[in-house]
């Protein structure tokens, strides 16, 4: 949907016609058409959202990279622990073992 084009000659003709003098329609066409000028179009608003809307897909896609990165490290940090603890298990089950062996005499 473009936007009409805002046509100051014809502005400030009309606004002549109504009886304002020409100096001052011009600078009212010349203010109407610099307003006309910032307005913001659907085009131009439908672009912007669309680069918010990229923007905020990449966001995303960058955030669930970085949690799939920490559910990985965390994972591996269980699996560590755990095999700290059977290690640990091991050795206190073959120091009991020891302690039990020469307690017995054997």
């Amino acid at each position: 949907m473009a936007a009409n084009a805002f046509d100051t000659l014809d502005a400030a003709r009309k606004l002549k016609a109504a009886g304002i003098e020409f100096e001052h329609a011009e600078a009212i066409v010349e203010v109407m058409g610099q307003s006309v000028n910032q307005l913001v179009t659907t085009e131009h608003f439908d672009a912007e959202i669309a680069k918010l809307h990229a923007a905020n897909t990449e966001l995303h896609a960058r955030i669930d990279g970085v949690v799939a990165e920490l559910r990985a490290d965390s994972l591996r940090t269980h699996l560590i622990s755990v095999g700290v603890m059977i290690a640990a298990i091991a050795l206190a089950t073959t120091i009991l073992g020891i302690i039990i062996t020469q307690g017995n005499g054997v």
